[in-house]
């Protein structure tokens, strides 16, 4: 249903307030107002502050609504004009780019929204970047990012690193060395990462080098080492190795990382590895292979940790920037 009125020299009214200088806007397939382009200064009052949409795009810039909306008129994300500081849950941060939940809170903060290209690269949008500090529980750095996502009570959701940007995460497994990003619980606990380099992880199946290396999620809400509360391992990839599994009755079963077509490029393979996850509370592990799902309960099984090597290459940071996939 249409939730908003056309008003004279290129305003729209909804119920949130007035935009003024519309040069465009689109709606969803129910008649909503889904987002709007502007030509002149607007600006907005939310609960990451006085903000205004980008209504000026140059080269570096994503083409992107300067202003998205939820249906119920609600603002959904702003692209601002400039990098200006907002207010977030854990102080003032220079920003891009801010999304919004449906009720308003800050739901994810950009510094730098970019679009790589021909005329504009990874390395001229790094930059213009400035590395932050943190201080966490489980992590001490300091390290360029990409973004910063928050659940609705304001507590860290996860922090996603720039392109080649490493920190170090302390685990009940060691310190592993962490690209891309990490999540944390709404409790503040370490969720999930993900490593920079294979790490050596005891399981209830053994011991497994947890490694995805075509992760290249556009945000870390969610990575490919996974731990419960407690800081146990629930899931986690794995490229080198190979799993032997006698049952039961006796028969033996292997899983392994399989070729598959590289998706960039329709010629190329690329490794993809198997997934596992762990149920403690029915003491089972699932392993997933491409899409078929295998479970096995720990006890009833012997199972044997072999050494992988496949001769595809992986996804690199090139091929990610080029990449039209959504991740993460």
């Amino acid at each position: 249903m249409e939730n908003f009125n056309i008003l004279e020299n290129n305003a729209i009214q909804l119920p949130t307030g007035v935009f003024a200088g519309v040069e465009s806007y689109s709606c969803y397939a129910g008649g909503e107002l889904e987002g709007i382009r502007l030509c002149e200064k607007n600006i907005l009052l939310t609960h990451a502050g006085e903000l205004i949409p980008v209504y000026a795009e140059t080269h570096r810039r994503k083409s992107k609504y300067s202003v998205e909306f939820y249906k119920n008129g609600m603002i959904k994300a702003v692209a601002l004009n400039d990098q200006q500081e907002i207010h977030t849950p854990i102080g003032e941060f220079p920003a891009e780019l801010v999304t919004f939940y449906e009720t308003g809170e800050l739901k994810r903060f950009f510094p730098l929204d970019g679009k790589f290209s021909g005329m504009w690269t990874e390395e001229e949008e790094k930059s213009l970047a400035i590395p932050f500090s943190f201080e966490l529980p489980f992590a001490s750095f300091k390290a360029i990012i990409s973004g910063t996502g928050f659940y609705q009570d304001g507590s860290i959701r996860s922090i996603t690193l720039f392109p080649g940007e490493r920190i170090h995460i302390a685990t009940a497994y060691g310190a592993i060395p962490v690209r891309n990003g990490f999540s944390l619980y709404e409790t503040g606990e370490l969720k999930s990462l993900e490593p920079a380099e294979p790490a050596m992880i005891q399981t209830p199946v053994g011991m497994l080098a947890a490694f995805d290396p075509n992760a290249v999620g556009i945000n870390a809400d969610q990575n490919s080492l996974v731990f419960d509360i407690s800081g146990r391992v629930t899931a986690l990839t794995i490229v080198y190795n190979r799993l032997a599994v006698q049952t039961g009755d006796g028969r033996m079963v292997t899983f392994s990382p399989h070729e598959t077509v590289n998706p960039l490029d329709g010629e190329t393979f690329i490794t993809e590895g198997l997934r596992l996850a762990f149920d403690y509370d029915t003491g089972t592990v699932t392993i997933i292979d491409g899409r078929n799902e295998t479970f096995f309960r720990v006890s009833d099984c012997g199972f044997t940790v072999l050494a992988y090597s496949g001769t595809a290459r992986t996804c690199n940071p090139t091929d990610c920037a080029a990449c039209s996939n959504i991740c993460g």
